[in-house]
């Protein structure tokens, strides 16, 4: 807890107001760990989906391909704080990942640090056992599309990356990273996330923050992914300033739980 503490003195989390992409603050001399601000970048509505995820809607009508491949969270009033990133027009209900399909990870190896399989697989699996939701790690890759749009409502794998400052200025400052997911309209009216991008700053991640601290980076980051934006509640791992919060809290489980739960798309 003595380099938490000396974390905790020297970074910070901030917030902005709109849905979206992620990023992550360090601000200065606050006493917090880094943490992440919300943009709307990412966010991209397309209306038409592909013929092939006609397809699939189509099959999940009439009863085929309607099948989780986890089973649903169970959904608790824990007492905590949680907010959803969107919700769909006019509801409270948030918008989230089609739980019927996995979610694939691709991962930039360049600039990562050592640790960098373990990070990303044990966020994966905090995220998948509060949500229900599949991650499925797929090959390494050299993609550098850190804006990660849907083409014509097409799923694409989520990126993991790092970079530098020089390469992505949306890490300049007291930023250290950012991501989010990008949603689409089926043509109903209604949203889903169909990719995201999680981007760290390769600076902080190397030899700044190591062991539960980046991996409270790295969890807060997914939790954004997934579709939960910032709280004003220091019990949170998704509170706007983290105070030496290491794991999901209460509020962030249930509202993990409800992205979970909702319906197959």
């Amino acid at each position: 807890m003595a380099e938490l503490d000396r974390l905790d003195r020297e970074h910070g989390l901030g917030t902005m107001p709109s849905p979206g992409t992620i990023r992550t603050r360090r601000a200065g001399r606050s006493p917090v760990i880094p943490g992440l601000l919300i943009s709307g970048l990412l966010l991209t509505g397309i209306v038409a989906l592909s013929p092939d995820e006609n397809t699939r809607t189509l099959r999940r009508l009439i009863g085929f391909d309607n099948d989780r491949p986890l089973a649903a969270p169970d959904v608790q009033d824990r007492g905590g704080s949680f907010r959803f990133s969107l919700t769909q027009r006019g509801s409270n209900e948030p918008v989230g990942y089609d739980p019927c399909r996995p979610i694939e990870v691709a991962v930039n190896p360049a600039g990562a640090p050592e640790d960098y399989e373990e990070l990303v697989r044990t966020a994966m699996e905090h995220t998948s056992a509060a949500t229900g939701l599949r991650f499925e790690r797929v090959a390494d890759t050299t993609d550098r599309d850190f804006e990660r749009g849907s083409v014509l409502g097409t799923r694409r794998p989520v990126l993991v990356a790092w970079a530098t400052p020089e390469e992505e200025p949306d890490l300049a400052g007291d930023i250290a990273g950012f991501g989010g997911s990008a949603a689409v309209d089926s043509g109903t009216g209604r949203m889903r996330y169909v990719t995201g991008v999680v981007v760290l700053d390769q600076e902080v991640f190397d030899g700044t923050v190591d062991g539960a601290e980046a991996q409270a980076i790295v969890d807060h980051e997914f939790g954004h992914l997934v579709g939960l934006n910032h709280v004003n509640d220091p019990g949170e791992l998704m509170n706007a300033t983290n105070e030496g919060q290491l794991h999901y809290g209460p509020g962030d489980l249930e509202g993990l739980a409800r992205l979970g739960s909702i319906k197959c798309r």
